[in-house]
Order: structure tokens, then C-alpha cells, then sequence
């Protein structure tokens, strides 16, 4: 379907028992290590961390830890270290390294070194993973020109009960599992599962859903170009307490278009995606300027169908600290991603619907624009974060999704996307 793709991080993967030789290193964390049922984490827009998600039709509660990757930067990073087995310290060859979210990646060598670049001076998170060897996760938090990164893989194995219990899943499970890392159901015509067959789906006597994956699932964002390698660590949703956890990192690479009109298709498809995103949200408030971007802060408590709500200022939530800027929310805030600039008028103009579950509670807002416009919604908790002079993000963001979809892998583009 296109002319040629750089798959040079997809090339076949020795096995452990394959790759035999040299050097010793220092385990990196694991966030599957402290998986719990409380545990959800989406890397959208950054490198996800942990927080709870309670899955209602349209209510997906979701906390980051992100860190937002921008372009234009004026310093630059180098990693290097050695990727080694933890069993008996031999290099392993061909493992995939590369910074969550990006298109930054690279291989290790037939000694096990390896090298990245990143040309930023915030926060990031390098991910390292390999056929037969549990996937590492490693947040660079502390900004400087060199980090010496050494990782032990240990071997992957695979849980008991997914062998023993995989066959009690329905296609309702498989159907819940993509539409919460996709966004929606997998399909040749969008977003497409080279791999599907490798994911490992369990169901246990408790109503527990798992899924687990030993190599990266590999999917073609057939609208946007993009070729995507998404690292699993940990999935589970339990339907007794509706609550979905999970932790995945994807790598992403640009295809290459089959003539200049495809290209033109997958630019204007990015550039949507670009507009409402959260990375982009970061960069306007950092900026200070959010109106101009596209984007309205709500108080919540104003929010109503009769009046016009409450748009917050910027300058009782935002503070300088030299080269970053603090952001203080204390009371519950409403985001709108309108994807272009807001106005005064439109602000007054607008009006919301709160839809109500069980009589009080609200599962879903919808922003109304006119007579017939929609645009995605999120409630911001009570939170502190900073957002650095590059553009990267510290700290923990949390949002509620209330309306459309920005957490599935089929409405992300890389964090060092520009508009």
C-alpha cells in the first residue's frame, strides 16, 4: 500500500537463547512490578503513569504523569549505556530502545550498547524492550547533557493463569481490550493490528479480565501515516467494580506516503489531531496563550444550561518560577478543545448539558458551539504540576475524560509534532 516504510526498528528480534555475549548493567523499574487493580495508565501525549480509570459510556477518569516533548529546543540529551541479560550478564543484541511517545528510538549493538539523542532539556521516559524479556520503563527526570543508562532484562514469563484460563474470554472481552488502547475497534482501514495474534487475553472466576503481550503490538494508523509499536506492561479490568488499569508506551514511526496527495490526507488528519490534543493544551499554557490556540477554561460549579459559565484566568492557576511555569488548580475546571481560536463571543454564546446518571451523577458534558458543533471535554481535578521552558511536563495531571476520545492510540501523534 505504500512505497517503502523504515522498519529498521522492526526487524526480526533475536531470541534470548540466541544472543549470547558480554557486559553486566543495573535493572531498570518495571511498573508492571507494582501492578494493582488501582493502577491505570495511559501514555498519551508523554510517558503515562499510574492512576484509576472508572469506565462509564463516556466517563474515563485518568492520572499522568506526563512529560510533553517540544521541538523547539535549544539543548539536547545523550543516553547511552548496555542492554545485558540479568541472568548471566551477557549482551543482548537487537533490544529496542527508544523515548515513550516519540519517534526517537534505536537498537541496541552486538555488544549491547546503545545510544539516543533527544533534543530537549525537560523530562522524559526511555523504554527498553526485547522478545522473551520483560519491557523496562525509566523516567529521566533530572535534566542534563549526559545519562549513562545500563538495563538488566530479566526473562519474560509468561503468568500461569494466562495459559491455563486463556480460553474463558468472549470477543467481548477481545472488543473492550482494543477500544481502550486503540479508541475504538481495529480495523484494515484505520487503524490496523499487524499482531493481534500475540496478545494473550484471560478471564478469571472473579470477573477479572487480563491481557498481556509479549512483544510489542504493531499497528498502522492507516488515517494519520503513522506505524506504531506499542509496549504492553500491564492491562486489567474488572466488570464486578468497572474499573480498567492499565500501562503501555508507544513508539511511533512516520510511513511513507505513496504520492504527494496521501501525504497531504495523513497532514491534514495529524494537524486535527494536533489541535485538541493535551500536548498541545501544555504548550498554549505555557504560552499563556490558550484562548488563541483553540482551548477555554470552565469553572465547573458555573457551568449550566441557562448562563454563560466562567472562564478561569490564567493568572489565578498559573505562576512564574524562572525559566517554568506552576500550575495551581484548586477547584474542579472544565477543558474544551475547540481546535480554533475562542472568543469572547463564542464564550458567551456557549452553554452546557450535563447529562445525569442514577439522578446526580454527571457521566458526560457536552459543549455546544452553535447549532450543531461538538468538541472534546475534560474535567480537571484539584492538582499541581510544572511545565518546563521546553515544553515537557512534571508532575500529576489528572483529568476525567467526559466527552470524545483523546486517550486511544488512534487520535495520538508524536509529542515532538508541531502544527
Amino acid at each position: 500500500m505504500y512505497k517503502k516504510v523504515n522498519l529498521n526498528n522492526l526487524k526480526r528480534i533475536l531470541s534470548p537463547k540466541e544472543m549470547k555475549n558480554v557486559t553486566g548493567g543495573s535493572k531498570g523499574c518495571n511498573p508492571a512490578d507494582s501492578f494493582c487493580p488501582n493502577f491505570t495508565c495511559f501514555s498519551t501525549f508523554g510517558a503515562g503513569r499510574c492512576g484509576i480509570s472508572e469506565i462509564s459510556k463516556k466517563y474515563i477518569l485518568v492520572i499522568f504523569s506526563i512529560f510533553f516533548i517540544s521541538t523547539s529546543l535549544t539543548a539536547q540529551q545523550v543516553v547511552a549505556g548496555r542492554i545485558t541479560d540479568a541472568e548471566d550478564g551477557t549482551p543482548v543484541q537487537g533490544a529496542a530502545i527508544f523515548i515513550a511517545n516519540t519517534t526517537i528510538g534505536t537498537t541496541s549493538s552486538e555488544s549491547g550498547n546503545y545510544s539516543l539523542t533527544y533534543q530537549g532539556a525537560g523530562s522524559f521516559e526511555i523504554v527498553v524492550s526485547h522478545v522473551g524479556y520483560q519491557p523496562v520503563f525509566h523516567k529521566i527526570e533530572t535534566p542534563k547533557s549526559f545519562h549513562q543508562y545500563d538495563v538488566a532484562l530479566e526473562i519474560y514469563e509468561l503468568q500461569e493463569v494466562a495459559i491455563t484460563v486463556r480460553s474463558n474470554y468472549s470477543r467481548r472481552d477481545v472488543d473492550f481490550f482494543w477500544e481502550r488502547i486503540l479508541g475504538e475497534k481495529p480495523s484494515r482501514r484505520r487503524m490496523e493490528v499487524l499482531n493481534s495474534e500475540k496478545v494473550y487475553f484471560f478471564r478469571n472466576s472473579a470477573n477479572v479480565l487480563r491481557a498481556s503481550c509479549e512483544v510489542p503490538i504493531e499497528i498502522i494508523n492507516h488515517d494519520m501515516g503513522y506505524l506504531i509499536r506499542y509496549t504492553l506492561a500491564a492491562f486489567q479490568h474488572d466488570y464486578q467494580m468497572n474499573q480498567t488499569s492499565f500501562y503501555g508506551t508507544p513508539y511511533f514511526e512516520e510511513l511513507v506516503p505513496q504520492n504527494s496527495r496521501q501525504k497531504e490526507r495523513w497532514e491534514i488528519k495529524r494537524q486535527e489531531a494536533y489541535a485538541v490534543s493535551l500536548t498541545h493544551f501544555m504548550r498554549s499554557l505555557y504560552r499563556k496563550q490558550i484562548h488563541e490556540e483553540g482551548f477555554l477554561l470552565l469553572k465547573k460549579e458555573s457551568v449550566n444550561s441557562k448562563t454563560p459559565p466562567t472562564p478561569v484566568l490564567l493568572k489565578d492557576i498559573l505562576q512564574d518560577d524562572q525559566e517554568e511555569v506552576l500550575v495551581n488548580i484548586d477547584e474542579p475546571l472544565l477543558l474544551v478543545c475547540y481546535s480554533k481560536p475562542v472568543t469572547d463571543q463564542m464564550i458567551q454564546n456557549s452553554y452546557a448539558d450535563i447529562f445525569v446518571s442514577s439522578g446526580t451523577s454527571p457521566i458526560g458534558v457536552n459543549i455546544i458551539m452553535g447549532a450543531s458543533e461538538t468538541f472534546p471535554v475534560f474535567e480537571l481535578k484539584p492538582q499541581q504540576f510544572m511545565i518546563y521552558s521546553d515544553g515537557t511536563f512534571k508532575g500529576s495531571f489528572r483529568a476525567s475524560e467526559r466527552r470524545g476520545n483523546l486517550f486511544g492510540l488512534s487520535s495520538m501523534v508524536p509529542t515532538e509534532y508541531v502544527k
